[in-house]
């Protein structure tokens, strides 16, 4: 079965990937993105695994998450007149937001996920001469160590930002004094108990929240950036394959003009053709797998992007009343640096997919297009019209990941702080 999709620049050609009924992972995928798997198995969002434990798991991420929320209300219900706690209450919800939105557009997007992950496997079967191999495998070992960096700098930010509320414990049993020192959580929460009393029950919880709420967002996020690195290797495929035809058609030109025969010309000619042929097809299929990639993240990412706006501005509000205080300066740290990051890592992969698709068209705008023959011309023709407009990802399919739009974002949240900072000193 073929399916069809519409192109970005304008065309419609049906795909040459067969769409497996049986949902299955098969060994190459294991193989290059075993470490994503793993992630996505650990929360049940690996389209693939048993059904039973993947809706045990989901299902206990999700309620974890969601049962959060009545209390932050309880927060915010209680301390109305209280300014700086609101604020703590309303960052702290646009966080828990950000994770719930994240596991609950792998839920609703699962289909077109599962098919992302299947597609990816297929393009490892099509992509088989030595240059495809090498540069498909130069971009799933670059999402590998990502994933793993990725992985390990955000559950160090969060043990930090964990282990800073334990400071006053270990300062009483490192340095004690007369009395205790006041106990402070790294979430504010309000469950209308003794919280001296309850402690060690309420960090429990606030832990359980913070670490499934960083591996859904770690385990997402790194899935998303390794789709899109592997989109970029399907146009750095189709743009070194471009260079290489076009390095071919000069030299047979060249052989033309020295040995004045037309015979290994017009042999080579067809060779050519042929190859430019399928060049177009991997560059239809590189298209496609950026139209399913961006239907399943684009609602995300809007919301994404409009959550982490939320943040920057929440947080830095925050800072202003606690510059003098250093732990709690240092936990609000640790959740900008989470944000900004989060937010470059997408801006920066989406940016790369545009640079990648549109390097397609420099390479054939670049060729000495009156030497080729008449139907080499309208190859050219067509690899010029698909790739004039870069293929991207776009957030709502309206706000396009880039640079541009981390510059704007950061832009906008130093505005917000510089500007309460000076309502705060007035």
């Amino acid at each position: 079965m073929l399916y069809k999709t519409n192109t970005p620049c304008g065309l419609k050609a049906g795909s040459m990937i067969p769409l497996s009924i049986a949902t299955y992972a098969t060994k190459i995928f294991l193989r290059e993105y075993n470490v994503n798997r793993i992630f996505l198995s650990n929360i049940g969002l690996w389209p693939f695994q048993n059904r039973l434990t993947r809706n045990l798991l989901w299902t206990f991420c999700f309620l974890l998450e969601i049962s959060y929320c009545p209390f932050e209300i309880l927060l915010l219900y209680d301390h109305w007149d209280n300014t700086q706690t609101i604020f703590e209450g309303l960052y702290q919800i646009v966080l828990s937001a950000s994770f719930l939105v994240r596991i609950m557009n792998e839920f609703w997007n699962r289909d077109k996920i599962r098919r992302l992950y299947q597609t990816i496997d297929e393009h490892w079967n099509m992509f088989t001469n030595d240059v495809e191999v090498r540069i498909l495998k130069d971009y799933s070992t670059l999402s590998r160590k990502f994933t793993k960096y990725y992985a390990m700098l955000m559950y160090v930010m969060m043990s930090g930002f964990i282990v800073i509320p334990l400071t006053p414990a270990f300062l009483d049993v490192i340095m004690p004094v007369n009395e205790s020192r006041p106990r402070f959580l790294a979430i504010e929460v309000e469950f209308r108990v003794n919280k001296d009393e309850y402690f060690l029950l309420i960090f429990c919880y606030t832990t359980a929240i913070c670490v499934v709420g960083i591996s859904i967002m770690v385990s997402v996020d790194a899935m998303h950036i390794t789709c899109t690195a592997h989109a970029c290797s399907l146009f750095a495929v189709v743009s070194k394959q471009v260079e290489n035809i076009i390095s071919k058609i000069d030299n047979n030109n060249e052989n033309e003009y020295r040995y004045l025969t037309t015979e290994l010309n017009l042999s080579s000619e067809e060779m050519i053709y042929r190859e430019y042929i399928t060049c177009l097809k991997k560059h239809q299929l590189a298209i496609e797998f950026v139209n399913i990639l961006e239907s399943s993240y684009q609602e995300l990412s809007l919301v994404l992007l409009i959550l982490v706006i939320a943040t920057l501005s929440l947080i830095g509000i925050r800072i202003v009343y606690v510059l003098n205080q250093l732990e709690e300066t240092t936990r609000f740290m640790f959740i900008i640096m989470g944000a900004l990051m989060t937010l470059m890592i997408v801006c920066y992969s989406g940016q790369r997919l545009m640079d990648e698709s549109q390097n397609v068209f420099y390479r054939a705008y670049a060729a000495k297009w009156y030497n080729f023959s008449p139907r080499l011309k309208s190859l050219l023709l067509i690899t010029l019209y698909r790739s004039n407009i870069p293929c991207g990802l776009k957030a709502g399919n309206i706000v396009p990941l880039s640079i541009a739009t981390y510059a704007t974002v950061v832009r906008m949240g130093m505005s917000y702080f510089t500007a309460f900072l000076s309502l705060k000193d007035k």
